[in-house]
């Protein structure tokens, strides 16, 4: 920062004001200190920020909460722990974009918060490399629902094993064209999910077809799309569909409607993820449920006994899962459409 004011002309103090939005200076000046910054390569320091304020009890959260449910769910249960050990939370969405997310964890840091839980993504190297430094550092940050490479407290449901569940689940009613809706592989349970399925598909001798995995990207309306194209163009489409996520489930039961075919007896439907109305559905939608009050429970417990304890080591927990048994994978119903004899 001291070399972008030198080639600049300004205070380091005007830089952050430029790069930080907190007062505003002439367009002139802006445009000086943007010169210089684009010469120099800098970067805000995300660990050097937060060492340099004072922290207060307040605990940032970032994470998509506005496109998924699921993350409302979680970011309720996270206030209302917090709250009860006597922190203040704010949230910032991340929108799924690591470039937004890099952003609001800055402006969190801002707002000298105690520590961060936050839902990562992967393959953004700024991102990566900011945690990273916050981690080293020692500033209380912990991963939540999606795992991390990097070394800090992190809380997840488990996935592998779940999906493996799931798409032996709907091999025992005799399918073998078991196809799967993949999620937004930039972050870390996506993988896992893919994982458990690939397992599944090699373990179970089912049939192990590229055209079987649907890049839904997390996204309902993407899903749909794909979903209606692998149902009306491939020559032999999935028989039974396994989905990762419950935006995606919804996505793919418009699909399916969209292309005229009824769960399960034209297609089974199966998918990690419950909601509340998962029941409402017709038929009623058998899904891996996580349990969102026990993640948040959890997350809060180990970032405050890390604010406590800054030297403890990180630790890992992934927590099961629940199956929830219902209608939508056909179970006790006639033969499935392209079902083993």
């Amino acid at each position: 920062m001291a070399e972008v004011a030198r080639l600049a002309g300004v205070s380091s103090t005007t830089v952050s004001h430029v790069l930080n939005q907190t007062r505003r200076v002439s367009p002139e000046t802006e445009e000086l200190v943007l010169q210089a910054v684009a010469r120099t390569g800098y970067r805000n320091n995300l660990a050097a920020r937060a060492l340099a304020i004072q922290s207060t009890d307040t605990v940032g959260v970032a994470m998509s909460v506005v496109t998924n449910p699921y993350f409302g769910e979680l970011v309720r249960d996270i206030e209302r722990v917090l709250r009860h050990a006597g922190y203040t939370m704010i949230v910032a969405d991340t929108n799924d974009d690591p470039v937004v997310e890099v952003d609001v964890i800055d402006h969190l840091l801002a707002r000298r918060v105690s520590g961060l839980i936050v839902s990562p993504l992967e393959g953004n190297a700024e991102l990566t490399e900011g945690m990273s430094k916050l981690l080293d550092d020692g500033f209380p940050l912990l991963f939540l629902d999606r795992r991390s490479t990097l070394p800090g407290d992190q809380v997840y449901s488990e996935c592998v094993d779940s999906i493996y569940h799931l798409t032996a689940h709907l091999a025992a009613q005799g399918h073998r064209r078991i196809g799967y809706v993949q999620g937004n592989l930039n972050t870390m349970s996506a993988q896992d999910r893919l994982t458990g399925y690939r397992k599944a598909i090699s373990e179970l001798g089912l049939d192990n077809d590229p055209l079987l995995v649907i890049a839904g990207e997390s996204a309902a309306r993407v899903t749909e799309q794909r979903v209606v194209a692998h149902l009306t163009t491939v020559d032999k489409p999935a028989t039974a569909l396994v989905v990762s996520n419950n935006q995606m489930t919804l996505g793919t039961m418009r699909a399916i409607r969209q292309c005229r075919l009824r769960v399960p007896r034209d297609i089974a439907l199966i998918c990690y993820d419950d909601f509340e109305w998962a029941d409402l559905f017709d038929p009623q939608i058998t899904a891996m449920a996580q349990d969102a009050a026990t993640l948040a429970t959890t997350a809060v417990d180990l970032l405050l006994a890390r604010i406590k304890t800054p030297d403890r080591q990180p630790q890992a927990v992934a927590l099961p899962t629940e199956f929830h048994h219902r209608d939508s994978c056909g179970c006790g119903r006639r033969k499935h459409r392209g079902s083993a004899k």
